[in-house]
Formats: C-alpha cells, sequence, structure tokens
C-alpha cells in the first residue's frame, strides 16, 4: 500500500543482510579533536614574549610612551595566553601546547618578572 510519499517506501528487494553490522560500525576510527584552541594559546603566548621584547627595546631607546603601551599589551596577551591554555588543557584540545603557553605566560608575564628580578636583586 502506498499513500503516494516513495521516501518511507520500501523496496521490495530490500533485506536485513544488507544493513551494516554493529562490528562494522565500531571499527570506524573516532572522530580527531581539534587541536587549535592549544596552538592559538601557544601562539599568544609567543606573540606576548615578542611584544614584551619590542617594548624593552622601545624603552631602552627613550621612546618610552610606545615602550609602556607594548608592556600593557603583553600583560594584555599574558592573560589570554594564560586563559587561553587552560581551556586547551581542560579541554584536552592541543594539551601540550596548553601547557607551555599557561607555562609561558605565568613565568614571562612582565609583572611577575618585575617582581622576581626585585626580589633578586634586594638579596
Amino acid at each position: 500500500m502506498t499513500d503516494g510519499l516513495q521516501i518511507f517506501d520500501v523496496p521490495g528487494d530490500a533485506d536485513a543482510a544488507s544493513a551494516p553490522d554493529a562490528d562494522e560500525l565500531e571499527q570506524c576510527p573516532p572522530p580527531r579533536r581539534p587541536r587549535w584552541p592549544g596552538a592559538l594559546a601557544g601562539g599568544l603566548a609567543i606573540l606576548m614574549v615578542i611584544t614584551w621584547a619590542i617594548a624593552l627595546a622601545c624603552s631602552l631607546a627613550g621612546m618610552l610612551e610606545l615602550g609602556v603601551g607594548l608592556s600593557y599589551s603583553a600583560i594584555l596577551l599574558s592573560g589570554l595566553a594564560v586563559l587561553a591554555g587552560v581551556v586547551a588543557v581542560v579541554g584536552n584540545w592541543g594539551r601540550g601546547w596548553g601547557i607551555a603557553a599557561i607555562a609561558v605566560g605565568v613565568l614571562l608575564n612582565p609583572v611577575v618578572l618585575l617582581y622576581a628580578l626585585t626580589w633578586i636583586g634586594a638579596l
């Protein structure tokens, strides 16, 4: 009996043997997890280090305003790198890059380095 909807009609030659087995479905590899969040975190950390190096060079060359502005940008990039690194580690999206971004973002943060070098100089 057909009611005009051919998409729901089963052809006469269709049988259960043509359906995929459960074993065939289990053999499919699982989909890959995206790695770009970890790479983004690592890129932000590298960009923070480059920005801070340029800020130091500008400050030493006498362009203090530009150096201060770039230092603030480096602090912001450091926070973003740590945040993106935490997201990458928690979500298992490029965990190695995420851990590296957290380490670089915390240890090479201009504020942390200022306090660490001041403490070392006071010894």
